[in-house]
């Protein structure tokens, strides 16, 4: 039986990880270690100079953190965990993480601390909206790219990036293979004033539209291969497109070309489309 991390950044008690734990046990030995409070936008942000102070929630099995996602998984793979571990998956993110907010979000930092041990990583994110957010069809499909892989290993430096559409699994039509797209958001500085006088800010993020070009994950949703050598997703770097496409069949997938995927009618030919809902990462 596989042995399984998972992790997230919004936080030990999130709905999504127990959906994942919940999921997969049974199926895989599963280990959960993450952050005991909300840390999303937390990057790839590591506790150097601060301890680390870790909480047992089940012996030998769950652990909280008080650090950063990064930190979780870093601790975990680097000996809290007595067993060796064959894949990390973080989330599921309230939220979907797309284009340049994968250089922001803890979950996919995460996924990407697991690559640094040699360790395979995934982030699963969900879509938010609607009156109940399906958490089940994140973890059915986090399973099914788990079980792929499996048969045909991709190389550790391949980090994956899903994102799921927040519809019933036998509403989503499949799954197509990106590369990442572009966000573009106003970002507002808001002084405020404590009672003695000592100005403070808050960061207020907007999303203002999104640029949907053919071939990238903004406007779809979904299964997006992030290289850990962030200089091989550069347009212009030699083999990039071999490797997109060596990983589409080593794994399983069929081509973009190829593949059935929910596709909105907005995603019929690359423009900008108002979005005016609030960043979330």
């Amino acid at each position: 039986m596989k042995n399984i991390l998972l992790s997230n950044d919004d936080g030990i008690h999130s709905r999504g990880i127990w959906a994942l734990r919940d999921h997969f046990s049974g199926r895989y030995q599963v280990f959960v270690v993450a952050p005991d409070r909300e840390r999303s936008a937390s990057g790839h942000s590591i506790s150097l100079h601060d301890p680390i102070r870790l909480k047992v929630v089940e012996k030998d099995r769950i652990f909280s953190v008080d650090g950063t996602p990064v930190d979780a998984v870093h601790v975990a793979l680097l000996g809290i965990l007595r067993t060796p571990i064959d894949f990390v998956v973080t989330g599921i993110n309230y939220g979907l993480n797309l284009g340049s907010d994968v250089f922001y979000s803890g979950t996919v930092s995460a996924a990407f601390q697991a690559a640094t041990h040699g360790v395979p990583g995934m982030a699963v994110s969900i879509d938010i909206g609607g009156e109940r957010v399906h958490y089940e069809t994140a973890a059915w499909f986090a399973e099914k790219i788990l079980e792929k892989i499996d048969r045909h290993p991709v190389e550790h430096n391949i980090v994956l990036n899903v994102n799921v559409p927040n519809l019933p699994v036998g509403e989503v039509e499949g799954v197509e293979i990106t590369k990442l797209g572009k966000r573009n958001y106003k970002d507002n500085l808001i002084e405020r004033e404590d009672p003695k006088k000592n100005k403070y800010y808050w960061i207020e993020g907007l999303l203002t539209h999104d640029i949907l070009e053919e071939g990238t994950d903004v406007g779809e949703k979904p299964l997006d291969p992030v290289v850990l050598d962030r200089g091989a997703s550069h347009p212009r770097h030699p083999g990039r497109r071999d490797r997109r496409e060596s990983l589409i069949r080593e794994a399983g997938f069929n081509h973009p070309a190829e593949a059935r995927h929910h596709r909105p009618r907005f995603r019929r030919k690359a423009a900008e489309v108002e979005l005016p809902s609030p960043r979330m990462r």
